[in-house]
């Protein structure tokens, strides 16, 4: 950190500094190191540095990916969930067995759940941070989710309300949503409401044009009567409230989620006693969930604790088939997590403080189901106690100790967990993480650990859908089978152990671009496979789970969870992730260069001029709060903020008050006063400006730059431009608390922004053994047990443009070919999987901004397109004479194809 006694000269430089961070261009001054803290302060120093949000991640790996508020216009989300999604080829994680999503933060801290800020509208965002899995140890979580860091602006409002409509352009169905959502965000504190409506029809076989034929007299087609989509609904209530508390650095968290979904599928008819009826399967789920979290500073540590309770009802009723009937399942889970970590920096080593996590965790869970099938009732019950320790050891600095290595640190964690059905299991990892460029990191992980199955895996009721289509891969033929889903009481506990390597750079020939390397292993015992496939090889090795009549015809498929003995998988994925601008900028009003915000990354932009106003206002708020008090900080510029906090991202006492002690002298502000005359006075003197400031107006040549010359005077002279910064549009940030004193916030310069995330995943091996000593199934070469085909190579794509009020979207996913071998019986077939390319694509327009409209209706009003999977491609699947079974028909495996919809969103 820089020296205090200068740090308060740069608020007085902030002015200038916007438009000279703009111009130089590989003339910066080198940073002021730590030494300087014992120099004599210089009132006419000038520091200019790129500004940290307060709310970003300080760790010592850099991102996977980062996107400014700008960049999230380029999404055209409607939520931050809308946002997540769109980030998920640079969040997924290849890690383990276990990798998937991601780890949330807001503003750097623990959340109870995605609950709370899930349905923010994306306006509300000022920047996000996407990190390796190794971060997320630092918040109590394994190293198999990779961190998402949500940054909030300081200052928003809006409610908004959002029409869709849609459908697949062949018809059959159509989908409707409606949303409204409320959130203000103001002192420090944020309240949310939000109400979701969702309700989509069913989509029949006899709508894509299968016929069905049937054996009930008087029937001859029983396709009107099988859905491909059920007909669903679903309602969905919110309300979160968070509050910081600066005097004594405390942040509380409330949410709360009420849910109902209803749905209906068809699976044919029925004859009972000659009357002809739908057999249909009717799941409905109540859902209840409260969330909490609390963060605050514990003496030197950062305490973080988290409550969430979800409780869920779900009864689903399927009709018989030999009577008028219906069997019930039901299920009743209660879910208590309770988690606290605590973070500090106990020692300090030559390379930096070592960095320790502690965590403890209180789990309890309940599952209570019943099946009218079964002759009693399963009620499982789970206490879960789990602790552990994580620690990051600076090994070498760049710059420092060590240096001529670059910057090296390790990391260590440890613990263990109590189950009560499971007894004691244990886990540990350890890590380098290294640096041996500014733009280069690799990353070294090693994770070993035991885990028990979930308690849905064990005690789900049992479901069974009747009349599925099906290959049977002993003879050949196409038949209707009835699949039973649920939990399996006797699954055991799981032992992993998995290696990560990884390779961030920041490629030098491609400007805010990073590539990610993935290389991981992983080696498995006693694996818990919840949803089994139904194939040969899975046929062969659970024969007890496939029935047949007296005439070999398949009957019935129990793909309820399975244990396998042990699993190996290797994989190898890159990930490319880049944003930018496009056009030119325009000149901003009364001279001076568009500049970036933060760090220049268009967090606050700056418009032209100073005000004098404002920037005594802000000096008063800061000096008028009585000795021993917090002076209220929210209206100082975002840079300020961010040097006042401590690790725990709270202000810290001791720097606020020494800039107090330096901001609210006198002299200081005669100093400034005197430096802006000099600077604007007629002739200019050069001389008069102090040395840092006149070096930083000098070109190559040594000699003044006029050009910058003029655009800094622009700034700094004009008589009240600068004031509050404007309001921008509808939902943004608002002029006022919070916003930047000196200039207008994002956007308006002209140019129009981009981004890509693109990833690619190579599957090296995947293998499974059923038994010690026994066959083991290659995966990849179509022999395959539970979650389909597995294809070597996979892909998805997002990328986004937004310029002038236009913005376009697109969505790539990619899987390569694969093959599911047959039994090799009489009559059997290998059935090969084509390769498949869908693209889906978000035209979206702004109206308010594309008419410039200020006010009104439309300011806010946007309009989307979407086509998804535009070309319509769906994947196909022949069997080796080249035939497509009726049960990979592509209309099964995709009864929606291209996909049409409208949404109609207004922000007040």
């Amino acid at each position: 950190m820089r020296t205090l006694a200068i740090f308060s000269a740069s608020l007085i430089a902030i002015a200038w500094s916007a438009g000279a961070q703009a111009q130089d261009t590989g003339q910066a001054a080198p940073p002021i190191k730590d030494e300087a803290e014992g120099s004599a302060y210089d009132p006419n120093t000038i520091i200019v540095s790129g500004e940290r949000i307060r709310g970003q991640l300080i760790v010592d790996q850099p991102p996977v990916a980062e996107y400014d508020a700008e960049d999230i216009a380029s999404f055209g989300g409607s939520s931050i969930a809308d946002i997540v999604e769109a980030l998920g080829p640079a969040t997924s994680s290849g890690r383990g067995s276990r990798g998937g999503r991601p780890v949330i933060l807001v503003n750097g801290i623990r959340v109870s759940s995605f609950r709370e800020i899930s349905s923010y509208p994306p306006e509300a965002i000022a920047k996000v941070e996407v990190f390796a899995e190794e971060v997320a140890q630092r918040f109590g979580f394994d190293p198999d989710q990779r961190v998402v860091n949500i940054v909030l602006k300081d200052d928003f409002a809006a409610l908004t309300a959002e029409l869709e409509l849609e459908a697949p352009d062949s018809g059959g169905y159509a989908r409707n949503q409606q949303e409204a959502t409320y959130l203000k965000i103001a002192d420090g504190g944020r309240l949310n409401f939000n109400l979701n409506l969702q309700d989509t029809s069913a989509l029949t076989e006899a709508e894509r044009g299968f016929v069905v034929p049937s054996t009930i007299p008087g029937v001859a087609d029983e396709a009107p009567f099988r859905s491909l989509v059920a007909d669903s609904y679903s309602a969905a209530g919110t309300v979160n409230y968070a509050r910081a508390f600066i005097e004594s650095g405390a942040s509380l968290s409330l949410n709360g989620t009420a849910t109902r979904t209803e749905g209906t599928a068809l699976s044919g008819l029925r004859s009972i006693a000659g009357t002809v009826s739908t057999l249909q399967r009717r799941a409905k789920t109540d859902a209840l969930s409260f969330g909490g979290a609390y963060n605050r500073r514990i003496g030197d540590w950062q305490a973080s604790l988290t409550t969430d309770v979800v409780l869920a009802n779900a009864d689903t009723e399927i009709d018989r088939r030999g009577d008028t009937g219906f069997d019930l399942a039901e299920s009743r889970s209660r879910t208590i997590e309770n988690k606290a970590t605590f973070t500090g920096y106990p020692l300090a080593l030559p390379a930096g403080d070592v960095t320790t996590t502690f965590d403890v965790e209180l789990e309890w869970k309940r599952l209570e189901s019943s099946d009218t099938r079964s002759a009693s009732e399963v009620s499982i019950t789970r206490r879960r106690l789990r602790t552990g320790a994580n620690l990051i050891v600076p090994i070498a600095e760049r710059d420092g100790a060590w240096g001529a290595i670059g910057t090296l640190s390790a990391n260590f964690s440890a613990g263990i967990e109590d189950l009560s059905d499971f007894g004691s299991l244990t886990r540990w990892s350890a890590g380098l993480n290294w640096s041996p460029f500014g733009s280069l990191n690799l990353q070294a992980t090693r994770i070993w650990r035991e885990s028990a199955p979930s308690i849905s895996a064990l005690g789900n009721p049992r479901v069974d859908t009747l009349n599925v289509p099906l290959v049977d891969f002993a003879t050949g033929n196409e038949v209707f089978a009835t699949v039973v889903s649920g939990g399996n009481p006797n699954l055991t506990a799981e032992t992993q152990s998995d290696w990560k390597f990884g390779a961030n750079w920041e490629l030098p020939f491609w400007k805010d671009t990073r590539l990610q390397v993935d290389y991981a292993v992983n080696r498995s015992r006693d694996v818990t496979l919840a949803s089994p496939s139904y194939t040969a090889a899975f046929e062969s090795a659970f024969t007890d789970r496939v029935s047949r009549d007296g005439t070999g015809d398949l009957q019935l498929v129990d793909l309820r969870p399975v244990t396998l003995y042990r699993t190996s998988s290797r994989s190898l994925s890159f990930g490319l992730s880049t944003r930018g601008t496009v056009g030119k900028a325009r000149a901003p009003e009364g001279g001076g260069q568009v500049s970036r915000g933060p760090g220049g990354t268009g967090g606050q932009g700056r418009g032209p001029g100073f005000d004098p106003a404002r920037f005594q206002q802000l000096r008063q708020q800061v000096c008028a709060a009585p000795e021993g008090t917090m002076p209220d900080l929210s209206q100082l510029p975002e840079q300020m903020r961010a040097r006042l906090v401590g690790p725990d991202g709270q202000p810290d006492p001791v720097k606020v008050m020494e800039l107090r002690q330096r901001f609210c002298s006198e002299q200081t502000a005669q100093q400034f006063e005197a430096m802006r005359t000099a600077l604007c006075a007629e002739p200019f003197d050069p001389a008069k400006l102090p040395p840092e400031m006149l070096q930083r107006l000098k070109g190559p040549d040594g000699e003044i730059d006029q050009e910058r010359l003029s655009q800094m005077r622009a700034r700094m002279c004009a008589p009240g431009g600068g004031g509050a910064p404007a309001a921008g549009g509808a939902g943004g940030a608002r002029g006022g608390p919070g916003g930047v004193p000196f200039g207008r916030g994002p956007g308006g310069d002209g140019r129009g922004r981009y981004f890509i995330n693109f990833n690619h995943s190579i599957a090296l091996e995947n293998e499974i053994q059923l038994a010690q000593g026994g066959a083991l199934f290659d995966q990849l070469d179509g022999e395959v047990i539970g979650g389909g085909v597995v294809p070597k190579h996979t892909s998805t794509l997002e990328g986004g443009l937004f310029w002038n009020g236009y913005g376009v979207r697109l969505s790539g996913r990619y899987q390569g070919k694969a093959v599911l071998r047959g039994s090799g019986l009489p009559g059997s077939s290998d059935l090969f999987y084509g390769d498949i390319a869908t693209f889906d694509v978000r035209l979206f327009a702004d109206l308010g901004q594309i008419l410039k409209q200020d006010g009104g209706f439309l300011k806010g009003f946007r309009v989307a397109f979407v086509v998804d999977n535009v070309f319509d491609t769906r994947r196909r699947v022949t069997d080796a004479q080249g035939n497509v079974p009726d049960a990979f028909d592509p209309l099964r495996l995709d009864p929606v194809g291209r996909y049409l919809g409208i949404d109609l969103r207004k922000q007040f």
